[in-house]
Formats: structure tokens, sequence, C-alpha cells
């Protein structure tokens, strides 16, 4: 009998040190705690899933010099990572930067369906990995193919992202007759809800289930929805899934008898509140620097803008998502803007820092302004619409915006669009009305709106916009962007209006 333990993190998104940013208390989460949890020996092997080097305050700083070497690159070698794979968000600040990780990293970058057509980064499809017990294991990276569908051209040149599922089966059959073990590596997640078999996607950017139907892995390591998941089974394919921003880690026991028969346990570690004080002291300076980039103030608002939870500012409105519509329309010159939140949201004090604006707006999304009719307005917010179930009186949460991930970002705060929605009426039918400026918005009036470059290539069921002509294009991310602003209005008289009227 031979025993393989795997650690695997995913979506980890840069948060190193044991902070979330908000503040400078530490909390259990990041690289330097959870590698204090791995107990690594010959039969061991440490794996994640992508989206490693974006996402937190952490990895903005970074990206705002020209590093030759990703610290994140040292803290994965000193955790003692052996394979990766890449998820979407890790090709956010595009080739060069992306370069700076992998060029430095010591794990192996599987990836079938990602080509560097440079041919500088060291990416490959697969890789047989024989344990000191003599256990073969195969293991095969893959990333979601919606990269090109979410991501800047600009990023993109010097890449090819093929298809999925396509992508796997000459590595599967190469590998699968030469190996005791079959572990995927999957920056992608669950298309059906494991409870009810339900489908929830059309969309080809979650495939685990179609990879377990159609490939006889032993385990699936899956991410990009941040689902806690773990002991999940799917045609015979073990199934785990972490949280996000290193919060809990998955730990997975295999034995494989001599007779051939192959057992597995998977649980979720919750992180701990220990870390690695050497390579915190060592990476110190930069975390220091960055606190005190994170304290400076930028500006002043009339009013503190503190979101409430999402149904609330859903149905009410947001003064919070009027400023970041107030910001794109200055930038933008747009008739209108649309914003949405992030799962969790900060907020802003009335003196801003920016702290509040990189752990309010974390994501690099740049503008787009589209030129838009009436009725691809009324379908977006049909969209938006959607968000609110009501039954028997009763409202809550769509779980649209529920399963198979939580997803408040795909609902869209409008301004100075003003707008009513009857959730009496049928899904599709529930925008009664729609005026700008005191004038009711025709189904064939031309308006131009300005969104961010997510929204824009139509997810989240806004498929009417990549229909649509773009005016512009503003290549500056928005945290920059809200930061501008503040450099030109020191003290911001916030637009109170509530445009949104709910009829139920």
């Amino acid at each position: 009998m031979k025993k393989l333990t795997l650690y695997f993190t995913s979506d980890v998104h840069g948060y190193v040190y044991p902070t979330d940013y908000r503040d400078q208390d530490k909390k259990p989460q990041g690289f330097l705690c959870m590698m204090e949890q791995f107990k690594k020996d010959g039969n061991t092997l440490i794996v994640d899933g992508g989206d490693t080097i974006q996402g937190s305050p952490f990895t903005t700083f970074l990206s705002r010099g020209a590093l030759p070497k990703n610290p994140l690159a040292e803290v994965m070698n000193r955790a003692g990572y052996d394979y990766i794979t890449l998820g979407n968000h890790d090709f956010n600040y595009g080739y060069e930067y992306l370069k700076s990780y992998l060029n430095y990293l010591d794990a192996k970058c599987l990836c079938t369906n990602v080509e560097d057509t440079l041919n500088q980064l060291p990416i490959q499809k697969d890789a047989i990995h024989t344990l000191e017990n003599g256990l073969k294991v195969g293991l095969i990276g893959i990333s979601t193919e919606f990269i090109p569908v979410w991501e800047k051209k600009e990023n993109l040149t010097h890449f090819i992202v093929s298809s999925t599922l396509e992508s796997i089966r000459p590595s599967f059959e190469a590998l699968q007759c030469e190996v005791d073990l079959m572990v995927g590596i999957y920056h992608g997640g669950l298309e059906y809800d494991l409870e009810t078999d339900k489908k929830l996607s059309d969309s080809m950017e979650n495939l685990a289930y179609a990879i377990c139907e159609a490939f006889d892995f032993d385990v699936l390591l899956t991410g990009h929805q941040h689902i806690p998941l773990a002991n999940k089974e799917i045609c015979g394919t073990h199934l785990v899934q972490t949280p996000q921003y290193g919060t809990q880690f998955a730990q997975v026991e295999i034995r494989v008898e001599d007779s051939g028969e192959v057992a597995i346990q998977s649980e979720l570690i919750p992180t701990e509140l220990q870390y690695n004080e050497k390579l915190y002291n060592e990476l110190m300076p930069i975390e220091s620097s960055l606190q005190t980039w994170l304290d400076e103030p930028v500006g002043f608002l009339d009013m503190p803008l503190i979101p409430t939870d999402h149904l609330d500012m859903a149905l009410h409105g947001s003064p919070l998502a009027n400023f970041i519509n107030q910001v794109q329309l200055e930038r933008s010159g747009a008739d209108i803007a649309c914003t949405s939140f992030a799962n969790s949201v900060k907020g802003f004090n009335q003196e801003v820092t920016v702290r509040d604006i990189v752990s309010t707006y974390i994501f690099p999304n740049t503008l787009s302004v589209l030129e838009v009719t009436g009725s691809i307005l009324k379908e977006a917010l049909e969209n938006t619409a959607s968000y609110f179930h009501l039954e028997e009186d009763t409202l809550s949460i769509s779980d649209k915006f529920l399963k198979p991930k939580v997803s408040h970002y795909n609902y869209d705060y409008f301004a100075p669009l003003h707008y009513t929605l009857d959730l009496t009426k049928p899904v599709g039918e529930r925008v009664v009305a729609m005026t700008l400026h005191g004038k009711e918005v025709a189904l064939e009036d031309t308006l131009t709106l300005a969104m961010n470059n997510y929204r824009y290539s139509g997810v989240g069921g806004y498929n009417m916009y990549p229909r649509c002509k773009v005016v512009q294009e503003i290549l500056v991310e928005m945290p920059e962007i809200i930061i501008d602003y503040f450099m030109q209005h020191k003290h911001v008289t916030v637009d109170p209006t509530t445009y949104i009227t709910i009829q139920k």
C-alpha cells in the first residue's frame, strides 16, 4: 500500500501576509500562514490552482513598479510548491509581469490550453511525478477557456488560449497508462449544482462536471468559483475546491492498495494565525511601504460611504455606487454609467485613503464606453432585475446570483438614469420605466453607457453588450481613475439621489 498527501490552494489572489488590508490587524489567511501548516515529505505534493498574482493590495502595490523577480515566486518556493496552473487573473498585469513570476518559480507550471507564442515562459502541459514510495502520479493543468473573454487584448498578445476539453485529451491519453494516479488541476468550477444535478450555466467558463464525465481523473482540484468543496465525487472522480484569499486549503489523502484499489478522503483546513516569521521579516520592507501607501489620504467626502448588505443596496440604491458612477461619468463623458460591487466591499470614510479605494474596488478593470439603444438598456436592466426573487411577499436574492457561486458583482447600479422595476411581474418584464434628465428613454433612443471592461465582455447574463459599438476605451485601471478623481477634487460632494424605484 502506498500513500499520497496533496495540499491544494487556489484563488489566494496575492494575499501573502496575515491581513485583509481593511485595517492592520492580523487575520488567519494568506500564504505565510498556510505554509506553516503544510507537512511535506517525499510522498507529499503541494499544488496551487491559479489566480495567485493579482487581487490584493499587496499585488496592486507590486504591479506599480517593474520588478525582475516577483516576490510571489519566492513565497511559493519557500512554501515548497511542486505544481501550479494559471488562473484568468494571472494575466491581468500582462506578459512581463507573469514572466517575473513564472521564470523564478521552482514549481512546474502545467496548463494544457495556454500557449506562450514567444516560448519564454516555462509552461508545460502535464507531468509525471514519482513519489519516494514509488507511486507514479500524472498531473494535468487546465485553465478556464474564458480568459480571452475577460482579458484586455494587449495582455494576451503573446498567448493562445484553447478549448478546455479538447486540450486535455492528448495529455490524458499519453499519461494514463504510465501512472498509478491521475490528478487534474483545473482553474474552473462547476456548471451543475452537485446537490440537485441542475445545470446552472451553458457557458464554457466552468466545465468541471464535463471534465469528470469525459476523463477518468482520480482527483480533480478545482478553483475559480471560490466554493468550499471537499469529499465530493462526480462520475467516480474525487473533487475539491477552496474559498478565496487563503482562508482555507484542501488536504487530500490518497491510498493506493497493492491491488490497485484507490481510496481518497479530503477536507478543508482552516488557516491558523501562525506564520513563517523568517519570510515575514524578509518581505517586511515591501509590506511596510505598502502599508504607508495605503494610509495616504487622497481626498474628502461630504459623507461616509459605508455599504449595507447587498440586498438592501440593490433595493434602495447606494451612495457608494453613485460615487463610482460619478467618477466614471466625469472620466468618460458618457450619458449614463453603471457599476457593481464585489462580494465583499469595504467602503469609504469621509477621509478617503488609498486603502479604502483598493479594498473597495479590488479588480484592475478599465473603462469601456458603448453606444446603446433604449432597447439594449432595457435588456440589461431586465438582467439586473433578475437579482430579486419574490415569493409570497418575501423578497430574497435569486439563486442565479448565488449558485454555483455567489456573484453579487453581476448586479449593476445605474446613474443618472432613473428606472422603475415591478417585481410582481415575471423576470424579463420587470422594467416599467426609464427616464434620463426628466425625459422618458424610448427604445429607439441612442445613448452612451460607461462600464468596466469585465461587464462589456458580456458575462453575468449581459450578452447584449458585446453587440454594441465601442465609442471609447479608457485603458486606465479603475482604482487609479478613482485616485485621479480625488487629485482633481479634494473635497467631493456625493450624489445622494436614489435612481431605482421598486414596486412589489
